[in-house]
């Protein structure tokens, strides 16, 4: 499955789509749909145990379990750790078919759950940095847009605990399910419509964080998810949904090459971008020919030139959707005509001003009718 994904990388990538231009300032206008359902099919992939092979050394997943468990009664114990689930799981909880090897484990026994959601603090222009689920982006941290909070605020503040470098930042609502490791250095705050999850063995991250991204799971948290027109999923039953699990040496693997090949689609992303910029440059040009002919000559050559490279110009819909360019000359635009539309327009000038012989005819018919009437 790997070869066969690594092998058709450029062809699966290819496909692109308009983008909706609802909003203010939408962007591109085309969406590289191809790299970004090749994009899913990895997470995809990976979660079902099917982008890596098993090892029969690799330890089984229950040794890695009954570690974090053990980690989690100390909590419980020494930290008053509160964040717990049901640890019975049957066998309809299991919405994939994994690996013998791998165990399913609920999230909320996986991490402590460190929740803001409901306070909101006294902002600043400057201070100490505030993240928020504007900042969690789908697989990222971003640091805008900039908010911050005074060093007493802070205090007063963060009393729920206090996440760290290597945590995952979960958004439950608004938007929904965007996830993100940790990489901020510097000391911050956690704010509203985050959570941070502090796993019992930090090394299980990168694995989750591609599970937790996963069609999978996401389609878990719609199905978990209330709200009309923001949804959004309690904590309470964020903490019981089921999470597989596979043997720490085979996570690695999976994170490796996931890694590997989400590289490989952002350098195919780039290079169709950079060709779709050249293309829509290049047709923009040659139908500015056009508009700056001099004279009809010239006017036709231009539109010859286009003609005969018409099936290699136009192949894309932002190349067809070019007769708003002013060269064109469409209904309310300015600019010339196009050779088609001025035929057009002269043909029909022609039809207005002669008259077929059939037609002057019944013209003349009609004329002697009404004098012979009077």
């Amino acid at each position: 499955m790997n070869a066969l994904i690594t092998q058709n990388l450029s062809t699966l990538a290819l496909a692109v789509q308009n983008k909706s231009a609802s909003g203010r300032g939408s962007g591109k206008k085309i969406d590289l749909y191809g790299v970004k359902k090749l994009r899913e099919l990895i997470l995809e992939l990976a979660v079902r145990g099917k982008l890596v092979a098993q090892n029969p050394e690799d330890e089984h997943a229950t040794k890695l379990l009954e570690k974090i468990f053990t980690e989690k009664k100390r909590l419980i114990k020494e930290e008053g750790l509160k964040t717990k689930a049901s640890e019975h799981i049957s066998d309809e909880d299991q919405y994939l078919s994994v690996p013998d090897t791998w165990e399913y484990c609920r999230l909320g026994n996986l991490a402590k759950f460190i929740d803001y959601r409901g306070k909101t603090p006294i902002k600043l222009q400057a201070g100490i940095r505030l993240i928020t689920a504007k900042n969690v982006r789908f697989g990222y941290i971003s640091l805008q847009p900039e908010e911050f909070i005074s060093e007493d605020e802070y205090d007063a503040w963060m009393t729920r605990g206090f996440p760290k470098m290597g945590d995952i930042l979960f958004t439950p609502e608004a938007p929904l399910g965007n996830v993100a490791i940790i990489d901020i250095q510097e000391k911050f705050a956690l704010a509203q419509r985050a959570i941070c999850f502090q796993l019992h063995d930090p090394s299980t991250a990168p694995f989750l964080k591609i599970l937790l991204m996963s069609p999978a799971f996401q389609k878990e948290l719609e199905n978990n998810a209330t709200g009309m027109t923001a949804t959004g999923i309690k904590a309470s039953k964020l903490k019981e949904i089921p999470i597989p699990i596979p043997p720490l040496a085979e996570q690695h693997r999976i994170v490796a090459k996931v890694d590997e090949l989400m590289a490989l689609c952002d350098q195919i992303e780039q290079q169709t971008e950079a060709s779709l910029s050249a293309h829509t440059t290049l047709v923009e040009n040659m139908l500015a020919t056009l508009t700056s002919s001099a004279n009809a000559e010239e006017l036709k050559q231009n539109w010859q030139r286009i003609a005969s490279h018409f099936t290699t110009l136009f192949t894309t819909e932002v190349s067809i959707d070019q007769p708003d360019h002013p060269a064109t000359g469409r209904d309310g635009q300015a600019g010339t005509p196009s050779p088609q539309r001025r035929t057009r327009r002269q043909t029909a000038g022609t039809h207005r001003r002669r008259k077929s012989p059939t037609g002057q005819r019944r013209q003349n018919q009609k004329a002697e009718s009404a004098a012979a009437d009077c």
